[in-house]
């Protein structure tokens, strides 16, 4: 099989068994052989053990691996660095000193003898005690992962990010209540299923109160919104998002649209896209829904964005109030004025950021501040 039908058989599986950790081990089988690793894992779980994970793990023994992420996982030298990237795919070993990594009790103990040393990771996090990876790995005797391998990674994170968010909805609502369709209603957020050509088969009671603000319309049956263009650009997204989930197109990224609302002082919408399943399962409410389009109003405090920004990133608070303000859409003139501090400072504060988030324009800053406020696994 080439690469670009094990891909596109991949991206399947991607929408078709995220949602069930019994599947997990099916699509983890995927990810590893297309990126040429051995092991692979797949995981949620919490950092102070707040909750029991939810993880797979293929190629390998299941209890010996257990074993490694229960008791050893937090000890993993590596962590720190793994932390500090959200969103994006790396190797693990990279942000560690080679010597000093296989000096330490962790190499000796359980990577080694294990033979993993080399790890493809990419996490995902919603709080900062919580967190999902997907990683692969391989032995010292294959070598370490090279750009190729990392690419190939990189084309399937979004496919898995959007499948679980749209999934962790739904697990949270349905821990409340059983009927699917009264499980949406109780999401905050407007959530609208739609096909190909924006036809909405089933909207929740969110999304119908969105309808009746005015911002989000339905006319003659198609979702669009009170902003033509907005209108256009999710109809062209909506066609992106399922010629990927066929493995016909590329997702570059898993980036939120920004919509417009009607009102001088609201802030814009945040729109995000999920394809759905061929067959939906349990969650079937229509046969033709082939998107899950998600609409959140604004709603998270400037101390909340602060707070979460500055555990991702390991910023000081001073840097963090600016990185909240960037992610919102100010601009750095407007933050040292509302903060009452000398522009020379509010700069000396970006170029931290820059640092800390491996960025060097103020555009790619923002976008990554918000692709780690936008990620919501659990």
């Amino acid at each position: 099989m080439g690469d670009l039908d094990q891909y596109s058989r991949l991206i399947g599986d991607v929408y078709d068994l995220s949602g069930d950790p019994q599947q997990w081990g099916i699509l983890l089988e995927g990810v590893t052989r297309f990126i040429d690793g051995r092991v692979g894992q797949l995981a949620v779980f919490s950092l102070k053990q707040q909750m029991k994970p939810t993880w797979r793990v293929w190629g390998h023994d299941h209890n010996d691996y257990k074993t490694f992420l229960y008791r050893h996982a937090t000890e993993d030298p590596r962590l720190s660095y793994i932390l500090s990237n959200p969103g994006r795919v790396i190797c693990g070993e990279d942000g560690v000193d080679p010597d000093q990594f296989r000096a330490s009790a962790m190499f000796r103990e359980v990577v080694e003898p294990m033979d993993l040393e080399h790890s493809l990771v990419s996490y995902f996090a919603q709080e900062a005690d919580v967190m999902a990876t997907i990683c692969a790995m391989r032995g010292r005797a294959k070598g370490p992962f090279g750009a190729g391998e990392k690419q190939k990674l990189s084309l399937v994170v979004p496919h898995l990010r959007r499948a679980f968010e749209y999934y962790a909805l739904l697990d949270e609502a349905k821990a409340k209540v059983g009927d699917i369709a009264a499980a949406l209603d109780i999401v905050d957020a407007g959530i609208f299923l739609v096909d190909g050509d924006m036809q909405v088969a089933h909207m929740n009671r969110a999304g119908e109160a969105m309808v009746k603000l005015g911002d989000v319309t339905v006319r003659s049956g198609r979702l669009t919104f009170r902003d033509d263009r907005a209108s256009r650009a999710l109809s062209g997204a909506v066609g992106l998002a399922i010629a990927a989930a066929r493995g016909e197109a590329n997702l570059p990224h898993a980036e939120h649209m920004e919509v417009p609302r009607h009102g001088d002082d609201e802030g814009p919408f945040r729109v995000s896209l999920h394809p759905l399943p061929a067959t939906e399962g349990a969650a079937r409410l229509a046969s033709r829904s082939q998107v899950a389009v998600v609409v959140r109003a604004p709603g998270r405090s400037g101390a909340d964005l602060a707070r979460r920004l500055q555990t991702t990133f390991r910023l000081t608070p001073s840097e963090a109030a600016l990185a909240a303000a960037l992610a919102v859409g100010a601009s750095l003139a407007d933050f040292a004025q509302q903060r009452s501090v000398a522009l020379s400072t509010a700069r000396s504060q970006l170029k931290a950021l820059y640092e800390k988030t491996g960025t060097n324009r103020q555009g790619e800053l923002v976008a990554r501040l918000r692709e780690s406020l936008d990620l919501s696994l659990v």
